[in-house]
């Protein structure tokens, strides 16, 4: 007989295997750090195995984590300016490629919430529903977000 234990070790392998590389490209952009988003979705994988109940949605709840996670960050550290001076050596060494910035810094125009559903729609492969889901509002706003976000970088990218 499987026990609850052995049952979340094979679901949170499940999860791993499913969606770190979009947890963490979703983190890494958020954050702007690889080093961050590393351990940013290392927490989420880590309150998705110690959660006291069954998780029923584990993309949604780990996108989640991921996302309150960034916000934290973010309450840490008042702007990005104070972060650069404390990256430890091996993210000096090891930057996020080009683009990966140049994207931050469109959707860093952006106001916060359309930015964090195109992440997630675009770099996070959430569906509409699912993004609803995790940020805990109608489908609609969800929806209405990512087409107003998309139209100012569409107005950005023109000039």
């Amino acid at each position: 007989m499987e026990t609850p234990a052995t049952s979340r070790m094979d679901q949170l392998e499940e999860a791993i295997a499913a969606y770190q590389e979009p947890l963490f490209r979703f983190a890494a952009l958020r954050t702007g750090s690889r080093a961050d988003a590393e351990d940013i979705v290392q927490d989420a994988f880590l309150k998705f195995a110690l959660a006291r109940a069954p998780v029923v949605q584990p993309k949604a709840y780990l996108f989640r984590c991921v996302a309150n996670g960034c916000c934290d960050l973010r309450r840490r550290h008042v702007c990005r300016e104070e972060i650069r001076p404390q990256m430890a050596a091996s993210e000096a060494e090891d930057p996020l490629p080009a683009e990966a910035k140049r994207i931050d810094s469109l959707l860093g125009s952006l106001p916060p919430e359309q930015a964090d559903v195109i992440r997630l729609h675009t770099f996070g492969s959430l569906r509409f529903t699912e993004i609803a889901e995790v940020l805990d509002c109608p489908v609609t706003t969800v929806k209405s977000r990512f087409r107003y976000g998309i139209d100012k970088l569409k107005n950005v990218l023109k000039h």
